[in-house]
């Protein structure tokens, strides 16, 4: 990550642009938490490992967010966003693996622990509000998180930080439906010179009547992080996952 985040911050800086704001006539503040059940997928090393080789498992992971939406123009509205975002496990490798410098052999047991946990905060602008709802902005991440593997064999480990600040652009469809439900897309992208990440969910909501709007979510979404440099890391986490969502 610490090879692509400077290429990856020019290119999004030259990606994001000024959007026309369509104000909200009120104060609106949206909040949600749920549970998403995110499996590994791909592989990582110039000698691809699979994730599965190193244990990697599906893990339920949470997440939670709050958004504020306001009437003042040409000024964004704001979301922050924090997901837990991990997989752990133990494997046997099929064929050598490297990280950081440090070489397991095959055959060789290990303890694997991916963390990408990532904080959002998403600035963004209401292009349409109305059955059919479009925002449109962008969002600044930033990684907390590493990458541990231990040999069970010998005191062999290597644990490599992850922390970075990644700009991505940001994109959100909403389509009002009758009889309380919903149907919603978002997005967060950025790629340049054969590095990605992008970020993707869709869900279905229903919404219960009340004096606050509640109502409950499920949906779907996929991670998928590829670094084109010695690394040649090409994961992705996806998969279901439940929310309850409130509006004020």
């Amino acid at each position: 990550m610490r090879h692509w985040t400077r290429e990856l911050t020019a290119a999004a800086c030259i990606a994001v642009f000024s959007f026309p704001a369509t104000a909200d006539t009120i104060f609106g503040v949206d909040a949600g938490v749920g549970l998403w059940l995110a499996g590994p997928d791909g592989n990582i090393g110039g000698t691809a490992v699979d994730v599965e080789a190193l244990g990697l498992s599906r893990e339920t992971n949470a997440f939670v967010h709050v958004a504020l939406e306001h009437p003042i123009p040409l000024w964004p509205n704001l979301m922050l966003q924090h997901t837990r975002l991990r997989s752990s496990g133990t494997g046997t490798l099929s064929r050598q693996f490297e990280l950081d410098d440090v070489v397991f052999s095959t055959g060789e047991t290990v303890s694997t622990d991916l963390d990408l946990s990532h904080t959002d905060a998403v600035m963004y602008y209401e292009l349409l509000d109305n059955v059919l709802s479009l925002d449109l902005g962008w969002t600044l991440r930033v990684f907390s998180g590493h990458a541990r593997v231990a040999s069970r064999s010998r005191t062999l480990s290597e644990n490599v930080d992850i922390d970075a600040v990644i700009p991505m652009v940001y994109g959100r469809a909403l389509l009002e439906l009758p009889g309380g439900f919903a149907v919603n897309a978002q997005a967060n992208f950025i790629g340049y010179s054969g590095n990605s990440l992008q970020d993707l969910s869709a869900h279905v909501a229903y919404a219960f009547e009340s004096a606050v709007d509640v109502g409950v979510e499920v949906g779907y979404r996929r991670f998928a992080l590829e670094l084109d440099d010695d690394a040649r890391t090409d994961v992705s986490l996806s998969g279901p996952y439940v929310a309850v969502a409130a509006h004020f």
